[in-house]
């Protein structure tokens, strides 16, 4: 017992040597805590080391591109250059084993094992990614181009373009009308003239006073007078007098009644077409203010083409004044019927109306002979009276107050056929090279890539009349209220639309220096090498057609704005009326539009309105095409198209082409110290590698796409 106490003593309370014992465990679990730091920043060190060199040997593997393709502005990994694959094995490792001989290699990274493995659904034939690729080209660069076209360029004269839409197809509507609504009265009033005149041959008979001598009767009053005479002797002579007269009566009633009819349905025509006139005014008015309700009214120009808009409304009106009022037609067929009614009130034996009294008195021929003669021939010039009143009324109601429509001439303006010898150059030049027999190999691989992409449907141009001068006006207006739809939706929400238009723009041809209408200018024009622009935005497979509809629409646009110019030219501001202004603003406005398209496609600058008095907005061929890009909203299909040009450029196969992949690294440092501490420090989640016959084993994945 006195030996452990003494112990105890020795051991726990006597303080000689305590202090070594306890720096002794002091020093060891610092040794401890420090041989764990090293190893951890080691590995710290190794993690980072890995993941540079796993992005660098990544994008070095993207450093084999294809260069046509890039050309265009897009990026795949070129098929034909060396494996992608290899190059990432390569430059992780040299990455890792960098040369440092001469100092202390604190970490000694070891590869272990690399992976790189191509999405297969992120290949050049994907259309987001293609799309992608594309806004990220023209993010910084569209918007300044689309600012100006949209802002500067086309905007500004959205409620004068309007207005002139809405004249050009009122005048198309109404002009047939009119002609026709006058027409249709002017057969019902010579028809109530006919009418009229036929009953006034008729009136002799009727009305005249006795001067024949018995047994010849010539009217009705020598058969009043005779009649005693016939009593005391009759003669076959006298009846057969009489019943001519009544005959006659009878035939130019039937003929009153007979133009009578016609005019009726004349006049009913008349009413359906003025009815019809007044709905087109109406319909065209919001067809047209529907495709410009998502572009605001502070869109418009306020200033420069004030004066134009004005008149342009004005004209408008003046067309809607061609609408007659309702109660004219009313009234002209009541007083017509009414007129009808009283020549021809029903069938035979009425004794209200005309022709069925005196028919019932030829077929009672004896009874009249026989009868109260006097009553009898004061009922039919009674009835007749009547008849030849309504007919008067009705044809003087007609004639004097239906005023057929002045419309004037044009002027020096010309005609539709002068507008029409304007649109036959253009026309001959468009059908010679919609004809065109070269480039169908090339339009045939198109063909085929594009199918293979996924298809694209066919944007085909607007339909322009080039045969009929008004109606090519309307088709051109036709076509510039879409584009003003569209742009209004466009500079809303659609920017990714426009950032494509601008980039098919600045990485693919379209010539505008060839000339049109110089002759050596064909085929070239028409050929795709010169006109990959517009292939994309057509999408037509047969050689000529794309640039053929390309210029079709560049004649309507240009059509639409020299129009509404042409209100400013001193031959289309001296013509008064509105039908006739319609057409000489329209021959000028196609004279125009040729010499602009001849400048056009020859690299030279129009200027957007030719108005002297505004500072001019110059315009090229570019720039409509960018109009007409705008115009047919292309979706997947122009990115197929865009797919199929770029693949026709290179000589390899990108179809399956990567633009994405994702890589594996593996590398492996040695542990100096507790290699079973870092082991629980990666079980618990503090380290993501693992440890492994005294090594620590890291693993990175990377995924890029250009």
């Amino acid at each position: 017992m006195q030996k452990l106490k003494a112990a105890f003593h020795r051991f726990v309370i006597k303080e000689n040597g305590a202090v070594s014992i306890y720096v002794i465990i002091v020093t060891l679990l610092l040794f401890l805590f420090n041989a764990v730091l090293i190893d951890f920043v080691r590995i710290m060190v190794a993690e980072y080391q890995v993941e540079q060199a796993s992005k660098s040997a990544i994008r070095s593997s993207f450093s084999s591109y294809d260069k046509d393709v890039q050309n265009k502005g897009l990026f795949v990994i070129n098929p034909g250059a060396e494996q992608p694959a290899e190059i990432f094995d390569k430059v992780f490792e040299e990455n890792l084993t960098v040369d440092e001989s001469g100092y202390y290699k604190f970490v000694d990274t070891k590869v272990e094992n690399t992976s790189f493995e191509p999405n297969e659904n992120r290949t050049f034939s994907n259309t987001e990614i293609v799309k992608h690729q594309i806004l990220e080209d023209m993010k910084y660069k569209a918007p300044i181009e689309f600012g100006k076209v949209i802002i500067d360029g086309i905007l500004p004269y959205t409620c004068t373009m309007q207005e002139a839409e809405v004249y050009v197809d009122v005048a198309k509507e109404v002009d047939g009308l009119v002609q026709d609504r006058d027409e249709s009265m002017d057969d019902a009033v010579k028809h109530l003239l006919n009418a009229r005149n036929s009953l006034k041959d008729a009136e002799g008979k009727v009305n005249d006073s006795a001067r024949s001598t018995y047994p010849n009767v010539d009217n009705l009053e020598d058969a009043r007078a005779q009649f005693p005479e016939y009593e005391e002797e009759p003669e076959e002579e006298f009846e057969n007098d009489l019943r001519n007269v009544l005959v006659e009566i009878r035939t130019k009633g039937n003929t009153a009644k007979k133009e009578l009819n016609n005019a009726v349905k004349d006049l009913e025509k008349a009413q359906r077409i003025n009815n019809n006139i007044e709905k087109k005014i109406g319909d065209v008015k919001e067809d047209v203010n529907q495709k410009y309700n998502n572009l605001s009214s502070n869109n418009c120009s306020d200033q420069a083409l004030t004066e134009v808009e004005g008149e342009l409304n004005d004209l408008t009106n003046q067309i809607s004044e061609y609408v007659i009022e309702k109660s004219f037609f009313t009234s002209s067929i009541s007083k017509t019927k009414k007129a009808g009614k009283s020549v021809d009130g029903g069938a035979p034996g009425n004794s209200a109306t005309l022709l069925p009294y005196v028919k019932y008195q030829i077929s009672d021929f004896e009874g009249f002979l026989n009868g109260p003669h006097n009553a009898v021939i004061n009922n039919i010039k009674n009835h007749f009276d009547t008849a030849y009143t309504d007919t008067k009324a009705a044809h003087n109601y007609a004639d004097n107050n239906y005023e057929e429509t002045e419309t004037g001439d044009s002027g020096s303006g010309g005609s539709f056929s002068d507008a029409l010898s304007a649109l036959n150059k253009i026309k001959d030049i468009v059908n010679k090279g919609m004809a065109l027999n070269t480039d169908y190999t090339t339009y045939n691989k198109l063909k085929d890539l594009v199918t293979t992409y996924g298809g694209a449907s066919e944007n085909s141009a607007g339909d322009l009349d080039l045969e009929d001068a008004e109606q090519g006006s309307q088709d051109s207006f036709d076509m510039i209220g879409s584009l003003f739809h569209n742009l209004g939706g466009l500079a809303k929400d659609v920017r990714d639309e426009a950032y494509i238009n601008e980039y098919i723009l600045t990485r693919f041809a379209s010539d505008n220096e060839l000339g049109l209408f110089q002759p050596s200018s064909y085929p070239d024009n028409f050929l795709f090498i010169n006109r990959e622009v517009e292939y994309i935005l057509y999408g037509s497979h047969t050689p000529g057609v794309n640039y053929g509809y390309a210029l079709l629409e560049l004649t309507a646009t240009r059509f639409a704005f020299n129009f509404i110019a042409s209100f400013t030219q001193t031959e289309v501001k001296a013509v008064p009326h509105p039908l006739p202004k319609f057409i000489a603003a329209t021959v000028w406005a196609f004279n125009r539009t040729v010499k602009d398209i001849e400048k056009l496609t020859s690299g030279e600058e129009v200027p957007l309105l030719h108005i002297d008095r505004m500072r001019p907005f110059m315009t090229d061929y570019k720039f409509y095409l960018r109009l007409f890009l705008f115009m047919h909203p292309g979706g997947d299909s122009r990115i197929n198209r865009i797919q199929a040009v770029v693949d026709n450029k290179t000589t390899q196969d990108i179809v399956e082409a990567p633009t994405y992949v994702s890589a594996k690294a593996e590398a492996s440092i040695d542990l100096w110290f507790l290699p079973g501490v870092m082991d629980m420090l990666g079980s618990t989640g503090i380290l993501e590698g693992s440890v492994r016959n005294g090594r620590y084993y890291i693993e990175k994945e990377v995924d890029y796409s250009y």
